[in-house]
């Protein structure tokens, strides 16, 4: 019998240093391929040279809250070589808060155009001015799975408003080790966030990458006997999960046979 990945009723906070899991009830996600609640639909597969981690929920300022999905993908002594991040944000109940920004500067994905950024990031600087941001919070759980995490991430960002009252968010982060690349210190040229823009022909290139690692296909799926079988994350009580695996000393995707 076939074997599938248990997550979508997964989340992890940060507590202590150490992860506890959460119900999560937003995406719904099978493995390497991931159902996005936007409208459209959106359904992604990532790359197969990835491993996808647990889910992180990451409350931002009071207003919403991140569901994010990671995929990693490092070498054999665990330093990462790139990443991609799925994060969906939904407003939070009662909050009189709306995303509006238009898709510029724009790129096309899929069938949707989104708004498009790429540059170089110095996540560790980032990280250590703010913990319980995304990045803070993100950097800490991929230390904590013993990932050896690079000081500078070079990265394609997709973002777009997913549903037309502007109550969630959808983005794809698409990220390189960028340590090689730049000696230590400040980023030369970097902006006030410490962030350094591409320029056009490498915004481009690191487009197509990540094009290449994250694949957009019809929401319309095949439900014949090799296609993702999803369960929707939305019980009225508490879902008798698995418990997550360990890859190393990792927490991963709990793999069960049906």
């Amino acid at each position: 019998m076939r074997k599938r990945y248990l997550v979508s009723a997964l989340g992890i906070f940060l507590a202590a240093g150490q992860p506890c899991i959460a119900m999560s009830a937003v995406l719904e996600q099978d493995g390497l391929t991931l159902r996005i609640p936007a409208s459209p639909t959106l359904v992604l597969r990532i790359d197969a040279a990835f491993k996808p981690l647990l889910p992180l929920r990451i409350p931002i300022a009071g207003k919403t809250t991140a569901d994010r999905r990671i995929f990693v993908d490092a070498d054999a002594e665990s330093r990462v070589r790139r990443l991609v991040i799925v994060q969906y944000e939904t407003v939070n109940p009662g909050v009189k808060f709306s995303f509006v920004y238009p898709a510029r500067p724009s790129a096309e994905f899929g069938d949707q155009t989104y708004q498009f950024y790429a540059y170089v990031h110095d996540d560790e600087r980032a990280a250590a001015n703010s913990p319980d941001a995304e990045s803070g919070v993100t950097r800490a759980f991929l230390v904590e799975q013993e990932f050896r995490v690079p000081r500078l991430f070079r990265l394609a960002r997709l973002g777009r408003v997913a549903d037309r009252d502007g109550q969630s968010e959808v983005i794809v982060f698409y990220i390189e080790n960028a340590d090689a690349d730049f000696a230590p210190g400040p980023l030369p040229g970097a902006d006030e966030d410490g962030d350094l823009a591409l320029d056009a022909a490498s915004k481009q290139a690191i487009l197509e990458r990540l094009k290449s690692a994250v694949h957009p296909v019809s929401a319309t799926m095949n439900r014949g006997r090799n296609a993702p079988d999803f369960r929707f994350a939305s019980p009225p009580g508490p879902i008798e999960s698995p418990p997550p695996a360990r890859f190393g000393n990792r927490l991963v995707a709990m793999r069960t046979s049906r």
